[in-house]
């Protein structure tokens, strides 16, 4: 005892401790307690006298007042004259009860709810689970209630009434454990408040709790979950008579189900909770009642492989029909990974189909109308075919029952992407010829000028990040990606590279130069710049000679520089040439060439990463460029895509896209051109190469698939993707948007809401978040906030449309009207609407149906 009343002082911190004795039972232990060192006062009408005392005499003892009496009830405590002494210090209590009061200076009113569940309270570890609601202001008797559920639930902390409530279903889902639990909540007499929590969500009278009970409550809430879009059943629906038909009991529904639904923990369950004890409401019905395309609170994994069907059965057939179910559904969150890499494959098909079907040929009248072309409209099939190869082989080993449709719809993809390279590439190779491959002539930026056009006259920090075989179309989704962001100013320009079509020429052209010149080695040609050779120990001799504060970096280095290692660097440079070798490192050889595609986002996301670490220099303006593009084919070659290789007279350097001699033997199978045409180098030197995307027959362990060094769009048209902050700018415009559903009424708890992106973000048009909920004249929420980002870059309206759900909170659910509004994500105090202000009529009672 003497240690007890010790430690409690000691732990509040307080010198004086109270004890009340009713029956005198404790006073035998008073003598012993005084000769511990603990001053022992008796109260009895003293009270002036003793608070004098202990305020100014007793400040340093330890002193316990001892109450011969009963502690005064809590309607008479008031009137106690030590009242203020004894909230100001700490109370010694020998009951269990009682002490756990003191400990977390709980309410007396609060006893007999203790002595019912001091059992479980005592216990350490419940009170660590219990902590949210362990004093005065959060304990009641709701919430030790929902306290006592939760851990009956297996949960480690106080939870929510709709995490216990899905929790329960889960574990009916076996009954050997609903059981157990059944009896826990039993014996603490908690299980007629967990029924009530039920009967209210369904709008039941259930009077028992258990397995036949929740099957009942399973079925009435998932045909409500699936119908939740379904303001009137059709006279076939034989399950109707579950339909909750008062808009505030559908909304209470709607808010639990979206609980569970964005539960990490517990969302998993739901599919297993509908399918084991709802399994009599069969969503296949739903599907035959209401149509495919009917909008469903829910959708099981019967009718998610319906859907996904339909759009592997309508590609071909309503290509444009199906990319814009498929725009939808790539969004949805509902979808797990295997069906949403599908649907993204799906997308992507069709995306290049409706490329595809808009042109009947590839003849146009000169090269650069193929390069406008291709820039502008072309590039799109090599994208969306990679993205459709990624998203395949993604999923091609858990494809499961849609396997067989995929596996045809890829084999027909790669022959009609195959067709697309040699029927566009033999046509803008033929009108190559005519103007005898002479690129001094296209109107449009060489690569060999890239210096001289971006960086002679340019006086501010800049970075070059080139990557190898970074070809345009993988130049323009990095574009896309960070023209979404509202910071970035992001423009994108297609340069012509040089023949032979390779690294070495490549990125000679990239440094500064004034005409390359080339001198034949013993096994490949030598390019110099001032009498200097451009391998890369040498390119940044070359930058210096022009810009002496110019540096050159790998990619692995410039990454490894911290934020202010970066800006130290750039106290002394001003030009960085930084070199990523990702694409070329992996496709380039035949044991990973079937990587290439992979390599390909990893390069996307690398320089994405190098850019953001660049900006953290306080270095404002870079550049992404390339060396060269590439070709690459998923399918075999056949045979009649191989060329003999040409004989060649003199120098040699062979490749399986293009020989450079200094002349040739005999006529070519393919094409036969001059060097100096498509260079800034004065040189006799020859070049051949093969028809559209064949290769040469050569020897030795070289990949086929991925190539680069011929004269394809994909290989010699590279981009330039500028990318800048201005930070003397005004703030740009941003991205408008429209409301173009024309749902004015509410009658099953929430609306769907269909929004346009007017513009495609761009430099000039920047994105933006925007939040829209429900709300009441004064401007009370009635609903959930949901935030949009308008930051398409599409130019395909249809890719622009953004759908959300708004559902009625239990305010709204009350009210007969409402008005949709939307805000800036930044007015955090909601005092500019962005013009929409739309009426909204709420239907407190749904109409019945006469049948």
């Amino acid at each position: 005892m003497i240690e007890k009343i010790k430690n409690l002082l000691k732990q509040h911190n307080r010198n004086i401790i109270f004890y009340f004795d009713a029956d005198g039972s404790f006073k035998e232990e008073l003598k012993e307690i005084e000769d511990a060192g603990i001053k022992v006062v008796e109260v009895s009408n003293n009270y002036f006298q003793l608070k004098y005392k202990l305020e100014f005499v007793w400040t340093k003892e330890l002193v316990l007042l001892y109450h011969p009496f009963a502690k005064p009830s809590p309607s008479k405590i008031n009137k106690y004259p030590f009242l203020g002494l004894l909230i100001a210090n700490t109370e010694l209590r020998l009951d269990d009860a009682s002490e756990f009061l003191s400990d977390y200076k709980l309410n007396e009113l609060h006893l007999p709810l203790v002595k019912q569940y001091i059992n479980i309270l005592k216990l350490k570890g419940n009170q660590k689970k219990l902590a949210k609601i362990l004093d005065p202001d959060r304990f009641s008797e709701d919430n030790l209630k929902l306290g006592l559920i939760s851990i009956t639930l297996n949960y480690h902390s106080v939870t929510d009434k709709n995490s216990c409530m899905s929790r329960l279903l889960e574990l009916a889902t076996d009954e050997n454990k609903l059981d157990k639990t059944l009896r826990n909540l039993k014996e603490l007499e908690l299980e007629e408040v967990v029924l009530l929590w039920f009967n209210n969500l369904l709008d039941t009278k259930h009077h028992q709790l258990n397995h036949e009970t929740l099957i009942e409550i399973v079925n009435k809430l998932k045909y409500n979950v699936l119908v939740g879009f379904i303001g009137k059943p059709v006279s076939a629906d034989s399950y109707s008579k579950l339909k909750l038909e008062r808009t505030a009991d559908i909304n209470i529904l709607q808010s639990f189900f979206y609980d569970w639904q964005s539960s990490p923990t517990s969302k998993e369950g739901i599919h297993e909770v509908f399918n084991t004890l709802a399994i009599a409401i069969k969503t296949s019905n739903l599907l035959e009642w209401y149509g495919i395309e009917q909008e469903y609170g829910y959708y099981s994994e019967e009718m998610l492989d319906v859907i996904i069907n339909g759009l592997y059965d309508t590609v071909f057939t309503q290509p444009i029909e199906t990319k814009d179910k498929s725009i939808k559904w790539k969004r949805s969150e509902i979808l797990e990974e295997r069906l949403k890499l599908q649907v993204v494959f799906v997308y992507h098909v069709t995306s290049l189909l409706e490329v595809l079907n808009a042109f009947k040929s590839f003849k146009f009248n000169t090269p650069d109308d193929y390069i406008n072309i291709y820039k502008d409209e072309l590039y799109k099939v090599d994208f969306h075919y990679r993205k459709a190869s990624l998203a395949f082989n993604s999923v091609r080993d858990k494809l499961f029952e849609f396997e067989d449709k995929a596996k045809l719809l890829f084999d027909e993809i790669n022959g009609k992407y195959d067709r697309f390279l040699i029927e566009l590439n033999t046509e803008w190779q033929r009108i190559l010829q005519e103007n005898n491959f002479n690129f001094h002539n296209i109107n449009v930026n060489k690569q060999f000028d890239f210096y001289k056009n971006y960086l002679e006259d340019f006086t501010s920090k800049i970075v070059v990040i080139i990557s190898d075989a970074f070809r345009y179309e993988l130049g323009y989704e990095l574009y896309d990606e960070l023209m979404a962001d509202s910071k970035n100013l992001v423009e994108i320009e297609p340069y012509l590279a040089s023949l032979p079509s390779y690294t070495n020429l490549g990125m000679s052209n990239l440094l500064p130069n004034k005409g390359i010149t080339v001198e034949k080695g013993d096994k490949d040609l030598v390019f110099k710049i001032d009498g200097k050779s451009t391998i890369s120990t040498n390119r940044v001799k070359i930058l210096q000679n022009r810009e002496p504060k110019s540096a050159c970096l790998d990619y692995s280095q410039a990454m490894k520089l911290s934020r202010d290692e970066g800006r130290d660097f750039f106290k002394n440079h001003r030009v960085l040439y930084i070199y990523h070798d990702w694409m070329d490192a992996i496709g380039d050889k035949k044991r990973t060439e079937h990587e290439t595609f992979n390599a390909s986002t990893k390069t996307i996301e690398d320089i994405k990463d190098m850019i953001m670490k660049i900006y953290g220099w306080n270095v404002y303006h870079v550049l992404v460029t390339s060396d060269h593009g590439f070709l690459y084919n998923n399918t075999e070659l056949t045979e009649s895509s191989r060329e003999q290789l040409p004989k060649s007279i003199g120098f040699n350097r062979e490749h399986s896209r293009f020989v450079v001699a200094d002349d040739f033997e005999s006529k070519l199978d393919g094409y036969g051109l001059e060097m100096k045409n498509t260079t800034n180098i004065d040189t006799d030197l020859k070049i051949a190469i093969p028809r559209a995307i064949n290769r040469y027959r050569k020897q030795g362990n070289i990949g086929v698939q991925f190539v680069h060094g011929g004269a394809s769009l994909q290989e010699l048209l590279v981009p330039v993707v500028k990318f800048y902050k201005d930070t003397k700018k005004e703030k740009s415009d941003l991205v408008s948007f429209n409301r173009i559903d024309q749902n004015d009424r509410i009658s099953s708890g929430s609306i769907k809401i269909t929004l346009l992106q007017d513009q495609p973000v761009d430099n000039e048009l920047k994105s933006t978040e925007v939040l829209f909920g429900l709300y009441s004249e004064k401007g009370d929420l009635y609903s959930k906030e949901v935030e949009v980002q308008f930051n398409s870059t599409s130019g395909n309206p249809k890719e622009r449309i953004f759908e959300i759900i708004l559902s009625l909170n239990t305010l709204g659910s009350n009210s007969s009207f409402c008005y949709l509004k939307a805000y800036h994500k930044e007015d955090k105090s909601r005092l500019n609407p962005l013009g929409i202000n739309d009426l909204i009529k709420v239907n407190t009672l749904m109409e019945k149906d006469e049948f």
